[in-house]
């Protein structure tokens, strides 16, 4: 049963999470995950980036693969050799499945980080450059992350749909093997 669009906008008015952005998941390869997702069920790559891991801080990085749906909203998949093995692909952490949930501008973004900071919810801000997050979990342990497009968003997901597939290959092309113990993820050029 759905809702009308006059219900929707009356009673959505004074809320400011505006969708669901991405729901992200671990992945164990992310060229199998990519035909499966692009080759198969049609969901288009739209974005691949590989970031500095924030948590690690030795110097690995992760692969971050999103594939649009019809309403513009997206699965996203990280892989990330330096804490997944495909063969043992049961560690997960709260990064590595979340729903992110999109909100407009920064100033909504601080104002859930000061209501969570009141209720005396654990919380990150992070600047992913043209993104920026809040992650947190709801009380059921659910993971969550509020974001919102930054300046220079447009110029980078214009230039990210026309990268994707080659940001892929170079990432599959350069990536540590899982069974390299201790081995840094390679860097981005």
């Amino acid at each position: 049963m759905g809702i009308s669009d006059s219900k929707t906008a009356a009673t959505s008015a004074g809320n400011s999470v505006k969708h669901i952005h991405h729901h992200a998941f671990a992945c164990r390869d992310s060229e199998e995950t990519r035909h499966f997702y692009e080759d198969i069920l049609g969901m288009r790559l739209v974005t691949t980036v590989v970031m500095d891991d924030p948590f690690l801080q030795d110097g690995s990085q992760y692969c971050h693969t999103f594939y649009e749906m019809a309403d513009g909203n997206a699965l996203a998949f990280f892989e990330h050799t330096s804490l997944f093995k495909p063969e043992d692909f049961t560690a997960r952490s709260g990064f590595h499945h979340h729903v992110a949930l999109e909100v407009e501008g920064d100033e909504a973004v601080m104002r859930f980080k000061s209501k969570l900071d009141a209720a005396g919810i654990a919380n990150m801000y992070m600047d992913h450059g043209v993104f920026h997050s809040l992650y947190f979990n709801d009380p059921n342990g659910l993971n969550l992350e509020f974001v919102t497009k930054a300046q220079g968003y447009d110029e980078f997901d214009r230039a990210a749909r026309v990268s994707a597939r080659s940001d892929l290959k170079r990432w599959l092309s350069e990536r540590p093997s899982s069974s390299d113990s201790g081995a840094k993820s390679p860097r981005r050029t």
